[in-house]
């Protein structure tokens, strides 16, 4: 389900719960799709922690991941810079769990896939006897700048302008690129959708009904 449907679905829902109840809804369309965020990762750690993820139903795909050239101490790119890297920029992932959070970094056309690594341990990649030779990226698990992760990748291809990344993204609005908004690919269905309208329809009326005064019927006298 579409984010935006997703909300209104928890809107209509809170609407119809609480008619009759309260007139006074102080909570606003931007606050449900916050709630969504959160209620979603939630969710998501929850089954991960019962090796229950669905990571195929979490997975978005991304082929317009523009690659450009950065070094490591995120200066900026210049000739004269010797340590220089291919670098990128992708969403924020969960990497609580692990390469699953991370299902593919690569060319494209999908068949190249590089290896991955979102800690020290690809300092130790040119010390391997087999593969020491192609492509890998480090993922830098600390948000920068634009609240996004930076990539960079070693041992690439000069001509290298483009990157296919398939994650489980912490925050779906983060995906806003144009190729991802042809293929619209927040409609990857998932039974979490329903789990998320339904914890947060539920949340919502228990807290409006337990904290909202109680409509009177206007008697037209005036209270003292």
């Amino acid at each position: 389900m579409a984010l935006e449907k997703l909300v209104s679905a928890i809107h209509n829902n809170i609407m119809g719960g609480l008619r009759g109840v309260t007139a006074n809804l102080p909570f606003t369309l931007e606050q449900i799709e916050d709630s969504v965020i959160n209620e979603r990762m939630q969710i998501i750690k929850e089954y991960a922690l019962k090796n229950l993820i669905p990571v195929n139903d979490l997975t978005y795909s991304i082929r317009c991941i523009e690659v450009d050239c950065e070094s490591l101490d995120r200066c900026p790119c210049s000739p004269s810079q010797k340590d220089t890297l291919k670098h990128f920029e992708i969403p924020q992932v969960f990497t609580e769990f692990g390469a699953d959070g991370i299902d593919f970094i690569g060319s494209t056309d999908g068949l190249i896939k590089y290896k991955v690594y979102i800690d020290d341990a690809y300092t130790n990649h040119k010390n391997k006897r087999r593969g020491a030779e192609k492509p890998y990226v480090w993922i830098d698990t600390t948000p920068n700048k634009n609240n996004m992760l930076d990539g960079f990748i070693f041992n690439s291809s000069h001509m290298l302008r483009n990157l296919l990344v398939r994650i489980i993204p912490k925050d779906i609005r983060q995906i806003n690129y144009p190729c991802c908004q042809e293929n619209d690919p927040q409609h990857n269905i998932s039974f979490i959708d329903n789990e998320i309208e339904k914890r947060l329809t539920e949340k919502y009326l228990r807290w409006y009904r337990q904290t909202a005064p109680v409509i009177s019927p206007n008697d037209q006298t005036v209270k003292q």
